[in-house]
């Protein structure tokens, strides 16, 4: 009876030990779907970034260190505070499959008060099942910046195109990987273009920086690697910087 109990022990643990191990396999490589959150010091400047999967980091390696919004925060030094409020598979139209609105990182991006905001989505209105036009997105995408300006307080916002969508060998028609259609991610970073000289906001082309790079998204055509986060956080910082000189 105590061997049978020594052995399901040990099964028991073996098994706990493999989940921690895969766990935080998943959290290292950007597919846990877990964010830290941590809090600013007195006179950081606030930087929220706020996206999709992309902004999350999917795949990154060394995830906590090499997804975007980490690496910009190196880049920008201590007097900003810099969290990622990134939600694989979200989109910025309220009646898509998964809107950015319904997550919690929404809840907690609007009550972080962001001195800036960088906002980068809209691949997954792409979409088949969430893509009605150029006119729908543009207005949602509006409704949406509109709900980080409260009264006496407006971000200053960066607001970025998606990144380019590449196809894959596997790529059926249309579509690309996780059903993302580079063809209207085409319209879709135009139209984020056109929404920011509406606003009269900074607009930072991270579509056509990531226009000649398909290499940094050889993985699967849509989510960049490290040197692809890297080269987005470096983007993203010198437009801040040089809105801040």
């Amino acid at each position: 009876m105590k061997k049978m109990v020594c052995i399901i022990v040990s099964v028991l643990v073996a098994a706990a030990v493999a989940l921690t191990a895969f766990f935080a396999w998943l959290y290292l490589h950007g597919l846990s779907g877990m964010t830290s959150y941590s809090s600013p010091s007195d006179g950081q400047i606030r930087v929220a970034c706020v996206g999709d999967s992309i902004t999350y980091g999917h795949g990154i390696r060394n995830w906590p260190e090499h997804q975007y919004p980490a690496v910009l925060s190196d880049l920008l030094g201590d007097g900003y505070h810099v969290q990622n409020f990134g939600a694989s598979g979200r989109a910025v139209q309220n009646d898509s499959d998964q809107p950015y609105t319904a997550t919690d990182q929404y809840k907690k991006s609007l009550e972080y008060d962001a001195d800036i905001l960088v906002f980068m989505m809209g691949t997954n209105d792409s979409k088949p099942e969430n893509w009605h036009d150029v006119t729908a997105f543009k207005e949602a995408l509006h409704r949406l910046l509109d709900s980080y300006v409260t009264p006496g307080h407006e971000p200053v916002i960066f607001l970025c195109t998606s990144a380019t969508a590449y196809f894959t060998e596997d790529a059926d028609g249309e579509l690309a990987g996780f059903d993302i259609r580079p063809a209207v991610v085409d319209e879709i970073a135009l139209a984020a273009a056109e929404v920011a000289v509406e606003r009269g906001c900074h607009l930072i082309d991270i579509h056509a920086l990531t226009a000649d790079h398909p290499e940094w998204f050889s993985k699967d055509g849509i989510h960049p690697d490290n040197d692809g986060a890297d080269a987005i956080a470096r983007a993203v910082c010198d437009a801040i910087t040089e809105y801040y000189q």
